[in-house]
């Protein structure tokens, strides 16, 4: 009877083993994958609108080819322009004839400064430095100033100097909106006081054109 009852057990022990790995048996993995999605680029539009100029035809000659001079003289406009005039030799990097010329009266070349007040036979002229380009802002670095759109102006002695004219002169004036020059007689100088630069006055801002002791041309210097 007891070995009948063992090996009854063994049977019933063998098939549950059976049984339980069947059931146990581990089911196949199901792997979603994720919608592959592609990155859109957008480029954003950009709308580019060009400045319009709009040239009004000045009473007499507008001009913009540049204006020359060389050292020695004669010294003359030639045609006006916005730009400053380049450094000639002598002039320390500053435009034109530079800012020292030692004492009066104002030797011949071309001078950067401001017409404080005139006469019909003189002028009183505030003689400053004209920097343009690299060296304007090692100029305003040097004075502790912050320079900006490429130019500097040194204006360190109060000075003024009494210059004569001579007979037949010739003023390039700015236009009301700065788009050329005004020809005109020193003597119908300035057209029109309240447009372009206020002249005369501390901030009439031009190049002296000196010829035997006499100025002979000035042209208004455009500034931003």
């Amino acid at each position: 009877m007891l070995v009948a009852m063992l090996l009854l057990a063994g049977c019933s022990s063998s098939t549950d083993t059976t049984v339980a790995t069947s059931l146990t048996s581990t089911p196949a993995e199901t792997t979603t994958e994720a919608p592959t999605t592609t990155p859109t680029t957008t480029t954003p539009t950009t709308t580019t609108t060009a400045f319009q100029t709009t040239t009004t035809a000045a009473p007499t000659t507008t001009t913009t080819a540049a204006t020359t001079t060389t050292a020695g003289g004669p010294y003359e406009v030639g045609a006006p322009t916005f730009a400053p005039l380049a450094p000639l030799p002598g002039s320390g990097g500053a435009g034109g004839s530079g800012c020292s010329p030692g004492a009066e009266p104002l030797p011949d070349g071309a001078w950067f400064g401001y017409v404080v007040a005139k006469s019909a036979t003189e002028i009183d002229f505030d003689l400053a430095c004209f920097y343009f380009g690299d060296i304007a802002y090692t100029e305003g670095a040097a004075d502790g100033e912050e320079v900006t759109n490429d130019y500097y102006v040194r204006n360190a002695n109060p000075t003024l100097r009494t210059i004569p004219v001579a007979p037949a002169v010739t003023v390039y004036e700015l236009d009301a909106g700065f788009v050329g020059f005004l020809t005109i007689p020193f003597s119908g100088w300035p057209v029109d006081p309240s447009a372009g630069l206020s002249c005369p006055s501390t901030s009439c801002q031009v190049w002296l054109f000196v010829n035997g002791g006499d100025v002979t041309e000035i042209l208004e210097q455009f500034t931003p």
